[in-house]
């Protein structure tokens, strides 16, 4: 499955290379995973606007291309 910023925090989990790019951003992603569960359905790049996840705007965008990059 190709995995973009258009993915779900479900199909994002399950991809080692995206979860490495999101854990640059923020440290400790997948330790927090627990957490997570009621997220899962979300695509990833509306959960990173959140302010709770506390990543500026040019940072999202910036995971967003990396993960766009994937499988393009």
């Amino acid at each position: 499955m190709a995995v973009s910023s258009k993915s779900k925090l479900r199909e994002i989990v399950a991809d080692e290379r995206a979860v490495n790019i999101i854990d640059e951003y923020v440290p400790g992603f997948m330790e927090q995973s627990e957490a997570m569960g009621p997220c899962m359905g979300m695509k990833i790049d509306t959960l990173l606007k959140f302010p709770q996840v506390g990543i500026a705007r040019d940072k999202v965008a910036e995971i967003c291309e990396r993960l766009d990059a994937l499988d393009a």
